[in-house]
């Protein structure tokens, strides 16, 4: 029986409910009057039930059919929803994002995109994963992370790169430390400083302009997090580098300075890392998002 049925008629039956009438209805829907009431006879004769009481001003619906219209208002109402659920789904509207990381959100100069992409899709379920990149190139080859972000990052695992912008690298060293107070420290002078770094620290050889000449000589790594990193520099064990966007979370005792080489500003492209081959159509939309706002011409 529900294939014989047409969503064509369910309709008409709900605007000759709304309008009263056989006559009323026709006109609004623009068809003849007997093709309308023809096609309600034959669902009624389809139902084996009388959905409407015929009379001289109209039709009246009987009491079954006061329960078959709020069925089917339901149920049509149900299926709207759907078809505009699929529908935001295939234009990246709905569903769920998730975002790669290498460093801590702070520092990122992507959040105010990604926050501008979450207002306009509310319905989109966006989460940041921050983890080593061993771990990111995992996530985009098994599909579980969508899109990455960050610095020298290798294309395995990725099929698609975007770059986004450069963040200049400031010098994080003690307030006492005696280059402090420039507004700008060479590359050069930091040759007899001890250079700490950790896991989330920028390698040297992803820096633009800088060769493998100009890489201090005395680099120790430390397994410690960035708030620790910042206290042995405070502490004058020696200095590290930092995103300029990351400035905010210096501590107290902790002052910065422009690095520069030769005079120019030493600065740390991030790039956007994708599959072209994702099933998810948010993915697509946050990286038209993200050539909208970061792509030059």
């Amino acid at each position: 029986m529900r294939r014989s049925i047409q969503l064509l008629t369910l309709q008409y039956v709900l605007v000759v409910a709304e309008e009263g009438s056989f006559l009323a209805a026709s006109t609004r829907l623009n068809m003849h009057h007997t093709a309308l009431s023809r096609r309600v006879r034959d669902l009624e004769l389809s139902l084996g039930v009388t959905l409407f009481d015929r009379h001289p001003g109209g039709v009246r619906p009987t009491a079954a059919g006061e329960r078959f219209l709020a069925n089917l208002r339901r149920v049509l109402t149900d299926l709207d929803g759907t078809l505009s659920m699929v529908g935001q789904n295939g234009r990246g509207e709905t569903g769920h994002l998730s975002i790669g990381i290498d460093a801590p959100l702070p520092a990122c100069g992507y959040v105010d995109a990604v926050v501008a992409f979450a207002r306009d899709r509310p319905d989109v379920d966006v989460r940041f994963t921050e983890a080593s990149r061993a771990d990111l190139h995992s996530g985009l080859s098994s599909r579980t992370i969508d899109v990455v972000i960050a610095h020298g990052f290798d294309r395995r695992g990725a099929t698609e790169t975007l770059p986004l912008w450069r963040d200049r690298i400031v010098v994080a060293m003690a307030a006492e430390h005696p280059l402090a107070g420039r507004k700008k420290v060479e590359l050069a002078d930091l040759a007899q400083e001890t250079t700490l770094i950790n896991s989330q620290s920028m390698e040297f050889g992803t820096m633009c302009g800088i060769g493998t000449d100009a890489v201090p000589s005395s680099i120790v790594r430390h397994d410690v997090s960035r708030s620790s990193l910042l206290n042995l520099v405070r502490k004058g064990i020696g200095v590290t580098l930092l995103p300029e966007s990351d400035v905010a979370s210096l501590i107290e005792g902790v002052v910065s300075s422009v690095l520069t080489n030769k005079n120019r500003s030493v600065r740390l492209r991030y790039d956007a890392y994708w599959r072209s081959d994702s099933s998810n159509p948010v993915s697509g939309a946050f990286v038209a998002l993200l050539r909208a706002t970061y792509q030059q011409d």
